[in-house]
């Protein structure tokens, strides 16, 4: 887990400058949740189901799930997503808190693509929704623009 918040903040303080001037922002608004994608991004669904945006290279998902579930709960609940989705090659999976909201990742490969699979949670509300973040395995840019977007996410009040 140390290993990923390193990385994190290298990457953060490594290239939050360019990421921030070609970056834009963009809501969810049915559940007022926030998150800053690479300006190639398109928004693709926008709905009180999905949201769901493409980029250069990448794909982001995220889907409202209502399970009554608890933080101790979440990452059963992120482990069973990631069995749905038949990710393999498991090389990473811990939990976050990320601008107040908790949650549990799992990051691994589908049919040749790094995934990034999270389940978040508001401790404030009943608003938990899990992300997909899917892109090629060999691009590092990728992954670090995935790592980027997840550390911006964040429920707006």
């Amino acid at each position: 887990m140390r290993k990923f918040y390193i990385l994190l903040l290298a990457t953060a303080c490594f290239t939050a400058s360019g990421f921030a001037v070609t970056s834009q922002t963009f809501t969810w608004e049915y559940y007022k949740v926030q998150l800053t994608v690479p300006d190639d991004f398109k928004v693709t669904q926008n709905t009180d189901e999905e949201f769901e945006m493409a980029g250069d290279g990448m794909t982001l998902l995220m889907e409202l799930f209502e399970q009554n579930i608890t933080i101790d709960e979440l990452d059963e609940a992120v482990k069973t997503g990631a069995k749905t989705l038949k990710l393999e090659a498991v090389d990473d999976q811990h939990e976050l808190d990320v601008n107040g909201l908790q949650g549990y990742y799992v990051e691994g490969i589908v049919k040749g693509n790094r995934v990034m699979f999270v389940g978040m949670m508001d401790p404030n509300s009943n608003t938990n929704f899990f992300i997909s973040l899917v892109f090629d395995d060999e691009d590092k840019t990728a992954e670090a623009d995935a790592l980027r977007i997840l550390s911006s996410v964040k429920k707006l009040k």
